[in-house]
């Protein structure tokens, strides 16, 4: 399984965080507080639950967002890229696994995706810590090989903490030779009440006749206080029944009236109902006749007030007049206004005739846009081409400058320069001098080797002394061997010496040569050197004289150029004056044909355009206000005639304006208070009918259900429903009064009253019961005392304990020993159940796991320590580098820390095929030295490129030994940044 990217929606200080591109090596570097064990904890929430708010472990929810969760991004080898989102929700948060075919699930999908592992297995195999790293310091002696034996199989101590528990408990419970352990304990006090029991025994035949004899009195006891509570039972029910007899009596009485009054059927509430609605009826037939009066007298006040027929076919016309009067009086304002617009328009034009100098003109000139336009474009030209002949005319003058100085640079060189005779002749001094330097050389080689032959010479001297020693050693043998005559040893020894003596010869021979041959060419070198003249250096002059050369063709070049680019310039500056020239043509057209004078400035051109718009516009103004000015008048005749026409309909005769449209006023006014009160009355009639209908209505409802009532009850009159109504009030106060008794009475009650025909036969059985309960009490008395007479001789018998109670002590003792036998053989149970677990796991784990923590242990020590070796009896040893075998407590502190790491990496290898997830480390490395970081950072890239592995991390020299493609960056503010050119945010 590999990470590939994550989001955080809201988790610790991360809100909107994204980390979209994480690799196979991811160095997640920042200061403290950055971040970095926020990102760790989001990942083991993301795949394995947020942790309970009952936890120990920080839950990280964000202080500014309602969001808590985020989602990871993974890629495995059987499902492809699947998104893991998880948010706040019931225990560990709401989980949805998507897959790359678009299925969807939820923690059902994610645990076997995750293989079964829980947060605590990955965290003991996959993540560790400095934490982990520095435990090895705390331990000692044999402890250390034991906590790296279970960080190698288990990736934690905590079996072995959990073995040493068990241990613990099991030793408090019960030691073979112990006092004081709780099982050792309760086996003595076993014995002690086991010799207590043998003795009691003997006294037990006495005791258990007194306890027959209590016995039989204890049943005669009991049968007695049966009877007893039997009598008493049936006194209390007499006793009952006698205090109950009158209200017994009268829930009889009521018994027998309900049964001859029958049931009674009527309706609920008839007769408040019935005369409810007799009172809405008069009451109605009262607003009936009061409605029906005021309806006579509003129909007699409408016919009195009626409007003038004369004006009101003119109401309409007569409010329009009056809400044109404004207009009216601001149409008059408007025409003054026009007036006063029209003569200024007319000066303005004026003088802009005048300024532009157009006196006469024959046609309207073109001012639209496309001409502006042209006109700027070409002054803009204009400006362009004077700037660009101002700049052609300085770039001519620096040209001109230059060509000056090159050509004198040029006849410089030119004095300087050898002739092609002298410089041929020098070329060949110069070949002739680079021999020179070659037999230098040579004369340097050959007293080199000169040196070499005499250290060779010095070397075989001493050679020469053994073969000497060696000669003369056998020679010795040669003659002692013909002295004795042992001819084989005599030919071997004389063989050897012969071989001598030649290749001494022959070596002196050739050295002899070879110095006097080299002795000889250093003779001549050295002759043939102090032949040449000392002051005179043919190559240097050569080099100087080659360069001058390159340097005047290059100035040359340059004057060429320079030549060339003046007349480039001057082509340049014929062209700007033919297009000045052109520029200043189509200005004068433009002139033109805007009928501007022909000595009209250029330089003022767009400034007529806008005068000669400006000229247009009020033209155009002008013959508008003109048009205007005489509708507005119209306007006015036709208001005033209107108003004559409404005076006359109003019986006034036209005067002032105001004065007869106030008087109209007046006229509307009061022809729309008649309209209004018209209105009023006709409503308020139609009102009063409504009512009287709405009256007549009711009272016809309520006839309606008066009539319901007598249908319900059965009757045919008022009198027959009102007797009916007695009987079925007094029928209900009946059942009242039966309820109430019955709350006072049960079942049971009336039931015994039933089996008593008068109360005095009832108080004759109460008598008899009271008799017998007395008789059984004295009886019961005298048991009691013969009883009390038997306890005190058992209690003589029992000061020292009974056989039955120390039995029972003893079977206690031996309850309470078996139970805690029962909890030491499961401690036990536990503990082998543990150990064979632990050793099934280290017989088929740990040697693989040993296997590749040789390799990393030898690569992170510089191979000082190159084996590690694992025995059945639980023991791991250390092979160094000189062969010698070390338990791991006899380690350096560093190396022991080395090799924790490479048993913790080496058990990620050899169950990845089982549990392939990434391998999470929080700075566990800053204890080393620089050496032994660089060392297991190497070890880290190595292992990357099988498992993904993330490094949180906050030292810079640890940053700095990865490549920079691997580091993501994070800052305390939360803004992040990568060295790598991929691009992160964090919102």
């Amino acid at each position: 399984m590999k990470i590939k990217s994550l989001s955080i929606y809201g988790y610790g200080k991360f809100t909107g965080f994204e980390w979209n591109t994480i690799g196979s090596l991811q160095v997640v570097y920042g200061h403290n507080e950055a971040g970095k064990s926020t990102i760790m904890s989001f990942i083991h929430s993301i795949l394995f639950g947020f942790p309970s708010r009952q936890s120990s472990q920080l839950r990280y929810e964000p202080k500014y967002s309602h969001a808590y969760g985020g989602r990871i991004v993974i890629e495995t080898e059987t499902d492809g890229e699947v998104v893991i989102e998880r948010m706040k929700g019931k225990a560990g948060g709401e989980v949805q696994v998507q897959f790359e075919d678009g299925t969807m699930g939820g923690e059902e999908r994610l645990i076997p995706l995750l293989s079964g592992m829980n947060k605590t297995l990955y965290q003991n195999l996959f993540s560790f810590d400095l934490k982990g790293i520095q435990e090895v310091q705390r331990l000692k002696g044999t402890e250390i090989g034991r906590y790296l034996l279970a960080a190698g199989t288990f990736g934690t101590d905590q079996l072995l903490s959990v073995e040493e528990d068990l241990k613990k408990e099991s030793e408090q419970l019960f030691k073979p030779n112990g006092r004081k352990p709780k099982l050792n304990q309760l086996l003595q006090q076993l014995k002690e009440s086991e010799q207590e029991l043998k003795k009691a025994k003997q006294q037990n035949s006495e005791y258990e006749s007194l306890l027959l004899q209590k016995d039989r009195l204890d049943q005669k006891r009991i049968k007695l206080e049966n009877e007893l509570k039997e009598k008493t039972a049936k006194l209390q029910k007499a006793t009952t029944v006698l205090e109950k007899w009158s209200i017994l009596q009268e829930d009889h009485r009521i018994e027998q009236r309900l049964e001859e009054l029958g049931w009674v059927d009527f309706p609920v509430d008839g007769l408040k109902r019935y005369e409810k609605y007799l009172d809405k009826q008069i009451l109605l037939r009262n607003q009936i006749e009061s409605v029906v009066r005021k309806l006579e007298k509003t129909k007699q006040i409408r016919a009195e007030s009626q409007p003038s027929t004369a004006f009101q076919p003119v109401i309409h016309r007569a409010e329009k007049l009056i809400q044109e009067w404004p207009l009216f009086l601001q149409n008059q304002e408007d025409i003054e206004e026009s007036k006063r617009k029209i003569e200024e328009n007319k000066v303005r034009i004026e003088e802009i005739e005048q300024a532009l100098g157009l006196y006469m003109m024959k046609e309207k000139p073109n001012l639209g846009i496309a001409v502006k336009e042209e006109i700027r474009k070409l002054r803009n030209e204009q400006l362009k081409i004077q700037l660009q002949a101002e700049d052609l005319s300085k770039q001519l003058q620096k040209v001109s400058a230059e060509y000056v100085e090159i050509e004198a640079q040029c006849q410089s060189i030119e004095e300087n320069l050898w002739s092609e005779a002298d410089f041929k002749q020098l070329q060949k001094d110069k070949n002739e001098w680079i021999r020179l330097e070659e037999l230098l050389q040579e004369k340097k080689n050959q007293s080199q080797n000169r040196q070499d032959l005499h250290k060779v010479k010095k070397q075989n001297n001493y050679i020469r002394i053994g073969e000497g020693l060696l000669f003369f050693l056998s020679l010795m043998l040669f003659v002692w061997s013909i002295f004795t005559t042992q001819w084989l040893l005599g030919l071997f020894t004389g063989g050897i010496c012969g071989y001598l003596l030649l290749s001494a010869f022959l070596v002196n021979k050739t050295k002899k040569s070879s110095d006097e041959h080299l002795t000889l060419q250093i003779q001549e070198l050295t002759v043939e050197l102090e032949k040449r003249s000392k002051d005179y250096h043919p190559i240097i002059v050569y080099e100087e004289q080659l360069e001058l050369r390159n340097e005047w063709k290059r100035m040359y070049q340059e004057l060429d150029q320079a030549e060339q680019a003046k007349r480039d310039l001057l082509d340049q500056e014929q062209q700007i004056n033919v297009s000045l020239d052109r520029n200043r043509a189509k200005l004068q057209t433009c002139k033109e044909s805007l009928g501007l004078p022909v000595d009209f400035p250029h330089i003022r051109l767009e400034e007529a355009i806008d005068l000669l718009t400006e000229r247009e516009e009020r033209q155009r103004k002008l013959e508008k206000l003109q048009r205007s000015l005489q509708e507005k008048d119209d306007k006015q005749m036709n208001w005033l005639q209107e108003l004559e026409f409404i005076a006359s309909a109003a019986d006034y005769t036209l005067g002032d304006p105001s004065e007869t449209l106030f008087l109209i006023k007046q006229t509307l006014k009061q022809e729309e208070e008649k309209l209004i009160r018209q209105k009023e009355w006709e409503s308020k009639i139609e009102e009063l009918e409504s009512e009287r209908q709405t009256l007549e209505s009711e009272y016809k409802e309520y006839n309606h259900l008066l009539n319901q009532l007598q249908k319900k009850a059965g009757t045919a009159d008022e009198e027959s429903f009102r007797a009916k109504a007695k009987n079925h009030e007094e029928m209900c106060q009946l059942h009242s009064r039966q309820q109430i008794l019955q709350d006072q009475l049960n079942q049971s009650v009336k039931e015994d009253f039933s089996l008593y025909a008068s109360q005095d036969e009832l108080k004759q059985e109460h008598a008899q019961l009271l008799m017998f309960i007395k008789e059984i009490e004295r009886s019961l008395k005298n048991i009691r005392q013969e009883a009390t007479t038997l306890d005190h001789q058992i209690g003589v018998l029992e000061e020292g304990g009974t056989y039955t109670e120390k039995l029972h002590r003893f079977y206690q003792s031996q309850s309470i020993f078996q139970e805690e036998a029962m909890n030491w053989a499961k401690v036990n149970m536990a503990i082998s159940l543990l150990q064979a677990t632990m050793n099934n796991y280290i017989l088929d784990r740990f040697p693989k796991v040993v296997k590749k923590a040789k390799e990393y242990f030898a690569f992170l020590t510089d191979g000082q320590y190159p084996s590690l070796y694992y025995q059945e009896n639980g023991q791991l040893y250390v092979e160094r580098k000189d062969g010698a075998l070390m338990e791991p407590f006899e380690l350096s502190q560093g190396t022991k820390e080395q090799l924790y790491i490479a048993l913790r990496f080496a058990l990620v290898f050899v169950i990845q095929s089982n549990y392939s997830f990434p391998i999470m480390i929080d700075d566990g490395f800053v204890n080393f030295d620089k050496n032994r970081t660089k060392k297991v950072c190497t070890l880290i890239q190595k292992i990357s490129e099988d498992t993904q592995v993330l490094l949180f991390t906050c030292h810079e020299h640890i940053r700095e030994l990865f490549p920079s493609d691997c580091i993501f960056t994070l800052s305390k503010n939360s803004e992040l940044s990568s060295e790598s050119d991929k691009s992160h945010s964090m919102i």
